[in-house]
């Protein structure tokens, strides 16, 4: 769909490399621009794979007026740029909006960094560093009293997709008016608007929402041969389905602020009945009526995947994710 957009990637790891991925399955030419020594990522083929298959992958040096003039002539067809260096590294580089504006007027420029280009913060830094700053880590729960990375690279994510519908509505604009733009997303404050349920919380003055760590309906528990997580929020229907189908009668009745207070004591109880249950009996007893999700691993999960497909990179077959979306066009 997005078939007369032309990209470059001018990006390492995964921030910018993911938000251009996300505008190749789109259908936007991507060209990516590596450093001599290739993407750092590079260290984890399958992963480098998998973000950067489809895109036309280029090696140019910066640091020298023969490399800087050839990523010039890119950019004089380009429509979008994506970075995402350090403040201030792009200017030294001679990449810089300023100076890509001016050969090509009409572009849209895409900046992903740390902490955007106005903060005093502009030491390198990677997911962990920004989730911590951040208050992820502490809101993720504590392991063995360490505040918890949940792992899951979140800030990464989070930007790159900020960014890739930044590019979009800023591409729309392109196309009504043929001006460019300048776009500076940062991790933190993506990763912050992406936590809403916790954020505006602590942002109106209101503590950690019990609804999550204080709760026996929204926990994982061990059963027998599995373990099941139960997802119950203020839902007096299903809590009073799961209680009566663990033969919890008492329990089915009390409120979601009782059920807050009570949690420990709750918790308890449904843990043991839930221990000496199978998964077979679990699946049987709960059926389609009660939000709930036996654990699974994540090589079981992708092999099960729609949206996993087999292509060929770099002369080696690999397996990639596309766009998770089903579109059915008019």
């Amino acid at each position: 769909m997005l078939g007369e957009m032309f990209v470059i990637e001018l990006a390492y790891y995964y921030p910018g490399p993911f938000c251009c991925k996300i505008l190749s399955d789109l259908g936007a030419r991507v060209v990516k621009v590596e450093p001599p020594s290739g993407d750092p990522m590079r260290y984890r083929p399958e992963i480098f794979a998998g973000i950067n298959a489809g895109k036309e992958l280029h090696r140019i040096d910066l640091k020298t007026e023969e490399g800087r003039d050839e990523f010039y002539r890119l950019v004089e067809s380009a429509d979008v740029v994506v970075e995402g260096f350090r403040p201030g590294v792009a200017k030294k580089l001679g990449v810089d909006y300023e100076t890509l504006s001016r050969i090509n007027e009409g572009l849209i420029y895409c900046s992903i960094t740390g902490f955007g280009q106005n903060s005093k913060i502009t030491r390198p830094v990677h997911d962990i560093n920004v989730l911590s700053m951040a208050g992820i880590c502490e809101v993720s729960g504590l392991s063995e009293g360490i505040p918890r990375d949940p792992n899951v690279q979140f800030s990464d994510y989070t930007s790159s997709v900020m960014a890739a519908i930044s590019i979009l509505s800023a591409y729309i604009r392109k196309m009504r008016t043929g001006r460019g733009a300048y776009i500076d997303v940062d991790m933190y404050g993506s990763a912050l608007f992406s936590v809403p349920l916790h954020a505006l919380r602590a942002a109106n003055g209101r503590p950690h929402l019990r609804d999550f760590y204080a709760n026996p309906g929204y926990r994982i528990y061990r059963a027998r041969d599995c373990h099941v997580s139960v997802g119950i929020l203020d839902e007096p229907v299903f809590w009073e389905i799961f209680c009566r189908r663990l033969g919890l009668d008492e329990l089915a009745d009390v409120g979601f602020e009782e059920r807050l207070a009570r949690a420990e004591e709750i918790e308890k109880l449904v843990a043991e009945r839930l221990s000496n249950m199978s998964r077979r009996e679990i699946e049987d007893i709960f059926g389609e009526d009660i939000p709930y999700g036996v654990i699974e691993s994540l090589e079981n999960s992708v092999s099960d995947s729609d949206f996993l497909r087999e292509l060929e990179f770099e002369n080696t077959e690999v397996k990639t994710f596309s766009f998770p979306v089903r579109f059915h066009l008019g």
